[in-house]
């Protein structure tokens, strides 16, 4: 079968999660004989690749990014001038490679690959990862399951943007400027909602996430909605020097490590995290909370230590060094990448009881689960992993056979190969 993926970014480029997952996806595809061809825009490397049988074709593009985790301010992507360029780039691509199917992998990839299927007559399929359809910042989703019923520009303005303003923004130099922002991708996303109904077929990768999609009525009329969860880690774990010279390179020799990646912000619950830190170190004076990513980070605390973004490498080589992972989100997290990594390097994992988590930390065999929003609560759960060597060593083999027994590559291959000819059909 010949598969035309398209996204809003591709390694080296890679702000999240989704890439490397993306990646890990095409070569299992690749892997068992089938041509993959991977459309996103050109943020600064070689227009053509292929590698390990992935093609990937860059298209013109005037933005440029260095290498690495960093985004490119959303008003590039969200805006008809990108959706038409990137159709236009889509449709050539498919066209020539003669695509049986165009996957849009991300929000952003809706609408240029939709166009581009119609105009070939190519089924188009859509990727779920996050709530950013329901709204690019889904303040809603801080507090609630699903989109509210009144959703409309009178809450947003009096309410929503009001809450992002608070959260994320702050300075009330900007609040106006912000609350036209947040109008503007609501819109945006308003639009990306009509297409989703377009599409052939919408995977989601948890259930969890596809859950709030349905409850928010986002997924009446679409024909094929299934769960299909992302490939585990597709690069082979790190030897033990690697991780041995990373240790002595970062000066933890004598420190127990407790492990957040992430973005630093209100919705992924790093302030939680900071003030659970707090009372973790009261009774580990040898603990340290290191915490990768980009963000502010309100904390002095010497039991606190920012990386700041690392390439997938050096992250990958830090779940062996850490004793506990944790992932504090507070807006759900589709299937969080940092727990699939995690227990794939068999890593005990607290995270909250949001989104697609339950899903891969079943609470006592794999990790532990808390509620969203509880410092204490997370606290409680990240000490009781510190102080009993038997329970993470439990709780980490329990991680890395899950993974390996309900999260394999073969079965999530195979489901997707399956709902792709039952479009084709």
């Amino acid at each position: 079968m010949n598969v035309c993926f398209v996204n809003e970014y591709f390694p080296p480029f890679a702000p999240g999660g989704a890439e490397w997952s993306l990646d890990a996806l095409a070569h299992a595809l690749a892997g068992r004989g089938h041509r993959v061809t991977i459309v996103t825009p050109n943020w600064g490397a070689a227009p053509r690749q292929e590698y390990d049988g992935v093609h990937i074709v860059r298209f013109a593009f005037p933005k440029r990014l260095e290498p690495g985790r960093r985004l490119a301010p959303a008003k590039w992507l969200a805006n008809p001038f990108f959706y038409g360029w990137a159709a236009l780039a889509v449709l050539r691509v498919a066209r020539r490679e003669r695509a049986d199917v165009i996957h849009a992998q991300n929000k952003h990839s809706l609408i240029p690959a939709t166009l581009a299927g119609r105009l070939l007559g190519v089924p188009v399929f859509l990727t779920i990862r996050d709530g950013s359809i329901i709204n690019a910042a889904p303040v809603c989703l801080h507090h609630h399951d699903r989109m509210p019923p009144d959703c409309g520009v009178r809450k947003l303005w009096r309410e929503c943007s009001e809450d992002y303003f608070a959260l994320y923004v702050k300075d009330p130099r900007r609040k106006l400027f912000s609350k036209l922002a947040f109008l503007y991708f609501w819109l945006d996303s308003r639009l990306k909602q009509r297409f989703l109904r377009k599409v052939d077929g919408v995977i989601g990768v948890s259930q969890g996430i596809l859950d709030i999609y349905g409850r928010s009525g986002l997924l009446e009329g679409v024909r094929r909605v299934q769960a299909i969860y992302n490939v585990p880690p597709a690069a082979a774990p790190p030897p033990p020097d690697e991780v041995e010279a990373l240790r002595e390179r970062l000066g933890l020799r004598s420190q127990r490590i407790v492990l957040y990646v992430g973005k630093f912000s209100p919705g992924k619950g790093t302030a939680d995290l900071v003030a659970a830190a707090r009372e973790v170190a009261r009774a580990f004076p040898d603990v340290l909370f290191l915490f990768v990513g980009e963000g502010d980070l309100d904390t002095a605390d010497p039991w606190v230590r920012r990386l700041g973004p690392l390439p997938n490498r050096d992250v990958l080589a830090l779940y062996p060094l850490a004793e506990v992972v944790v992932v504090p989100s507070v807006i759900p997290d589709a299937l969080s990448r940092v727990i699939l990594e995690a227990m794939a390097a068999g890593r005990p994992v607290v995270a909250t009881r949001v989104g697609g988590s339950p899903e891969l930390v079943i609470d006592g065999k794999t990790g532990i689960l808390v509620e969203r929003r509880a410092p204490a609560e997370l606290a409680r759960a990240i000490a009781a992993l510190l102080a009993d060597d038997g329970l993470r060593a439990s709780l980490g083999a329990g991680a890395r056979r899950h993974v390996t027994e309900r999260l394999g590559a073969d079965d999530s291959v195979e489901r997707l190969l399956a709902a792709y000819s039952s479009a084709r059909g």
